[in-house]
Order: C-alpha cells, then sequence, then structure tokens
C-alpha cells in the first residue's frame, strides 16, 4: 500500500500535490472537440459560455434535517491524503482518505465532513460547460452541468432483520455511509435555448423538459430539491422511494424546501478539456481516484442492502460519462418524463 502521509499538506499545496497525482485512464481524455479544445485553459471560458451559465444556475433546496452541507473542494484536500487500496480488480486504486480517522464506519469525527450551510455564506458549484460532439464533429447541443460536492454522504436507517407492517424484527442500523459526494445537475441547451434539465439519482435521475412544468423555474433558474444525507437531486418536495429491499424495507429519500442554496452565487465556470490538463486553480480536475475513504463495515450490510455500513468514496467529475464531450442521453432518457 501506497500512503501520501497527512504531514504533506503542510508543506505542500493542494494545487501542487495534485499536480503530479498520474491520473487514471478517464473518459474525458478520449472525446477531442477540437484541437483549439484541448489546449486551452479551463479558466478561457468564453463570456457567453459564462453568462449562460450564470444565467441558468440552479436554486437547491436542502432538506429541512440536513445535517452533512456542500463545501468547495479545497478544505476537503486540505484534510485528506492519497492511499492506494485495492478495489473492483483495481490492486493500486486511489482514495482520498481523511487525515484524521472517522472514529467508527458510521461515525464523523473530523469536523470538516460537515460542510458549510449555504444560507450565511456562499458556497461555490462548478459549472462545466461542454460543447457535445458527434463523430467528433461539432453539434448544436451544449450542456452545462452543474457539479455539486458535499464531503459527506449520510446512509440510511434500515431495518437489519425482516420488515413488515408491525415494524422491524431484528433492529435497525445504518448503511451507504461515505466520505465525499458527487451530485449534479445538467442543463441542456439546443442552439442556446434551453431544452431540457436532468438531475442525478443514486444510479440514475430524471429529465424533463425545461418549462414544461415538470421543474419549478424561478426566473430562468431550476429549483431542484436535494435529498437529505444523499443529496441526490429531485424536482419535487416528498418522500422518494428508490430500492425495496429482500427483507420487506426500502430505500427513502426524503426531500423539502429547508435550506436554499442558491449555486448562483458563488458559481465557479470552466470549460471541458481533456483530463490531465488542467491548471492552476482547476488542477485537482486532473484526480481520477476515488473522492474519499475506502469501503469497511461490509459483512452484514452488503447482503442486505448492496451498501457497506461505509462504502467506497465516490468517483468525481471527469470519471462521469456526462463529463466526456460525445452526444449521450441525459439520466432518464428514453422515456422523457414530462
Amino acid at each position: 500500500m501506497r500512503r501520501w502521509g497527512a504531514g504533506l499538506f503542510a508543506t505542500v499545496s493542494t494545487v501542487a500535490l495534485l499536480s503530479v497525482l498520474s491520473p487514471q485512464p478517464a473518459l474525458a481524455a478520449e472525446g477531442t472537440r477540437s484541437a483549439s479544445a484541448s489546449t486551452a485553459s479551463a479558466d478561457s471560458v468564453s463570456s457567453a459560455d459564462d453568462a449562460l451559465a450564470r444565467r441558468y444556475a440552479p436554486r437547491i433546496w436542502l432538506q429541512q434535517d440536513e445535517f452533512y452541507f456542500p463545501a468547495a473542494v479545497e478544505p476537503f484536500l486540505a484534510n485528506t491524503h492519497v492511499e492506494a487500496h485495492p478495489d473492483n480488480g483495481n490492486p493500486n486504486q486511489q482514495f482520498l482518505v481523511t487525515n484524521q480517522s472517522l472514529g467508527c464506519d458510521s461515525c464523523t469525527n473530523p469536523p470538516f465532513l460537515a460542510g458549510q450551510r449555504p444560507d450565511p455564506s456562499a458556497v461555490p458549484a462548478y459549472a462545466e460547460v461542454v460543447h457535445r460532439t458527434d463523430n467528433g464533429l461539432p453539434t448544436n447541443i451544449t450542456d452545462i452541468n452543474y457539479w455539486t460536492f458535499f464531503p459527506y454522504n449520510n446512509g440510511k436507517r434500515v431495518c437489519v432483520g425482516w420488515f413488515s407492517r408491525w415494524g422491524c424484527v431484528g433492529g435497525y442500523s445504518t448503511f451507504g455511509n461515505h466520505v465525499g459526494d458527487w451530485e449534479h445537475v445538467t442543463v441542456r441547451f439546443v442552439d442556446d435555448m434551453p431544452n431540457q434539465i436532468s438531475m442525478g439519482q443514486h444510479d440514475g435521475g430524471e429529465t424533463f423538459r425545461y418549462g414544461s412544468g415538470g421543474v419549478a423555474l424561478a426566473g430562468d433558474q431550476p429549483v431542484v430539491y436535494a435529498a437529505q444525507g444523499s443529496h441526490a437531486m429531485y424536482p419535487d418536495a416528498r418522500r422518494h422511494t428508490y430500492r425495496n429491499l429482500p427483507n420487506g424495507d426500502s430505500l427513502n429519500d426524503d426531500t423539502s424546501a429547508g435550506t436554499l442554496w442558491d449555486t448562483r452565487q458563488a458559481l465557479k465556470v470552466f470549460a471541458w478539456q481533456p483530463v490531465g490538463s488542467f491548471t492552476g486553480e482547476w488542477a485537482w480536475l486532473n484526480y481520477t481516484g476515488r473522492w474519499g475513504n475506502p469501503k469497511s463495515g461490509c459483512f452484514f450490510s452488503e447482503a442486505i442492502s448492496g451498501e457497506c455500513v461505509l462504502d467506497n468514496g465516490p468517483e468525481g467529475p471527469p470519471r462521469k460519462s456526462l463529463f466526456d464531450p460525445r452526444i449521450q442521453p441525459l439520466d432518464g432518457e428514453p422515456g422523457l418524463v414530462g
């Protein structure tokens, strides 16, 4: 196992550290819009694209009982270090592991994992402008992926015995926690006009026609709801059941209009470019490992819920298909909702 100690961050800046990481192969490196696009700096996004991203930046309602809030990536990087662990056949998968111990598989002892409330001060979201290509040729479609980062994903309270209408026999436990949490909302434009709104939810998502009423608008801004703990994005405030378990229990996401996060207030906009070519404040986009600790506490829970008490940290934006410029369906397509 390779370990870069926490003390390294005391003498080397986050950007400098990430600049020496060797990115793993990523989908984003395979699709090239043009020679100029592949060599341009991420912060050289055009003024028109910048204005478009800010105009349609979503307003996100965090659930009223939310405890794990969003944050910028820099504090997270300053409180983590890179370790290599086996993962799905990769013997040297990189993980960003907390410098301070979690305390237990479901504990969150490091204070930075709570994130930052977005109502007293602005918290950044990251808007990626992607001009879609088809077989390497330009199209009239532009996607703006609004990436949101949360230092911690709180799992679900699940019955570990048999669940019936009379309750749980065997007690409850919380599964599916993980350090680091990337979510997204995508607005798709056709000929620079908003056409669709897509939001990620666990292993899937939903897509709606812009202006159809499926997603409320505040001016031009989509209004979406981040579920408590998981931060999955939904178009409304209610309970959403996304998986039924073999023991009769279910996994649910609860949304409500609790704390408003207007992502327009501190939005950071960048243009797509191949992984490995990001510099300066965007160097962290070259990292293609996992954003969090490796999984543990799997003995009982994985068989019941398909998840461990502590799951692996997630992969970041460069490992998501939406990051790549090649044309592709949005979450929930086909069978468009709305």
